[in-house]
């Protein structure tokens, strides 16, 4: 009798023991109630209705309290706006200085703790995933994946892949190749640097698959001059079409694609027809670049961040020698404004540009403000949510790290990726250029960064 009375004892609290693992197994939940949601595609927003979050996706919207368990953390909303968190498409978070900083006056511990604090301000500033166009930043993608570091997903494209005197050659005029016997690679061609050069058809392929090999999601390629590289002229063609096909179809060969630094029609034109899919700027295209793009169904990803700053501004940031480039740049934006808005293409991204140290970074939201002088901000606020979601998840295939649910959006099994405006931005978008006091609640993957309700 006392050996069945042991083992009824026994039994019943293991089976306690794993009633009480089962239950602190169960994911966390958030409620959010009494918001009006945006959920990233619709032309405006709900009545207040409620969202629940469970572990790190979306549940139910327009839930029921008696959904939730009561255990849930409720976090009421009081009529405000609860959106889908931003997106940005050419970020530079791993880039946090003036290159001759981090070239000649940092080491790399510097670099990296500027980084950090970079990153951590694009998430307060309300963007919880960005995609970044050059620098070290699998290692930023790592570090917030791991927990060690407070940031956005992060769809890193590594080191920019450039020929010499491209685009991504920062070399000083006196500093030898890299490339050539009895070299070694400088600063910023060194892995944890900003570029590699590669010329002809074989090295392309090599850094292509070095970068892929090094955890790049995309890669980055320069075909074309630009405004912060001393020996590539805006109106210059960089890589011949085969030595662009070639990182085409490594890419191709990992699963993902290759977005390019262009800024005119002929290098669109010679992208286009290699098989890029994303156009970075474009800035000085004409309607025949846009065409180009529209009949290969690209994207393309302008930046107008520039546009709310005083030329003063920009001119005194490049310096002496890149002014008249960035000029040219300045005034081209106004342009292609223009051109985007009127070939009604859906595929434009939203992306700043913005690259430097944090004061310079922290102007990305200033994008807002001056994309909705020519589209309606919902316009603008799909460009910056679904849109780029769309773009992210379409391109990289299956070299996307975040396959678990959908990003940019409100709906059931989406990434509990969201954000609570004091306020409508589709009726005030310049909210968003404040979000230390707009921007109420920040969460992303179901854990809630900010609260200052």
């Amino acid at each position: 009798m006392m050996k069945k009375l042991l083992l009824s004892l026994v039994f019943a609290a293991n089976f306690s023991a794993i009633a009480a693992d089962n239950k602190e197994e169960l994911p966390k939940q958030t409620l959010f109630t009494n918001v009006h949601v945006w959920d990233g595609t619709s032309e405006g927003i709900t009545k207040k209705i409620n969202v629940l979050v469970e572990g790190n996706l979306i549940k139910k919207v327009r839930a029921d309290k008696s959904d939730a368990r009561k255990d849930a953390t409720i976090i009421n909303g009081d009529g405000k706006v609860l959106m889908p968190g931003l997106i940005d498409t050419h970020t530079h978070i791993a880039v946090p200085e003036q290159l001759d900083v981090l070239t000649n006056k940092v080491d790399t511990i510097y670099w990296g703790i500027s980084a950090a604090q970079v990153t951590q301000d694009w998430l307060m500033r309300g963007y919880t995933t960005v995609r970044d166009a050059g620098g070290p930043a699998v290692a930023v993608m790592k570090a917030v994946k791991d927990g060690k570091l407070i940031g956005p997903r992060v769809y890193p494209s590594g080191q920019v892949i450039s020929q010499t005197s491209g685009h991504g050659d920062h070399r000083d005029y006196n500093t030898p190749h890299p490339n050539l016997p009895g070299n070694t690679p400088q600063k910023m061609q060194k892995p944890e640097g900003l570029e590699m050069i590669c010329d002809g058809v074989a090295e392309v392929l090599r850094c292509s698959r070095e970068v892929l090999r090094t955890g790049a999601t995309q890669l980055k390629v320069m075909v074309g001059g630009g405004a912060s590289s001393s020996f590539g002229p805006l109106y210059t063609l960089q890589y011949l079409p085969e030595e662009i096909e070639a990182a085409v179809r490594a890419a191709r060969d990992y699963g993902t694609y290759v977005m390019v630094h262009a800024y005119h029609d002929e290098s669109i034109f010679r992208a286009m027809n290699a098989g890029v899919r994303s156009i970075e700027h474009g800035t000085l295209m004409s309607e025949k670049g846009m065409k180009a793009i529209m009949e290969k169904d690209a994207w393309i990803s302008p930046y107008f961040t520039m546009l709310s700053l005083p030329w003063e501004t920009i001119e005194a940031y490049v310096g002496p020698q890149n002014a008249p480039k960035a000029k040219q740049i300045y005034d081209g934006a106004k342009n292609q404004l223009r051109i985007l808005k009127e070939s009604g293409y859906d595929k434009i991204a939203f992306g700043a540009d913005v690259v430097g140290p944090l004061s310079v970074q922290q102007t990305a939201n200033n994008e807002f403000v001056v994309r909705a002088k020519y589209w309606k901000p919902v316009e603008v606020l799909k460009q910056a949510t679904f849109n780029n979601a769309r773009m992210l998840k379409e391109e990289t295939g299956l070299r996307n790290p975040y396959q678990a649910g959908d990003l940019g959006v409100i709906k059931a099994g989406a990434y509990a990726d969201m954000i609570l405006v004091d306020g409508n931005p589709l009726e005030k978008i310049e909210l968003l250029v404040d979000p230390t006091n707009t921007l109420k609640v920040i969460m992303k993957d179901g854990m809630v960064y900010k609260n200052t309700l």
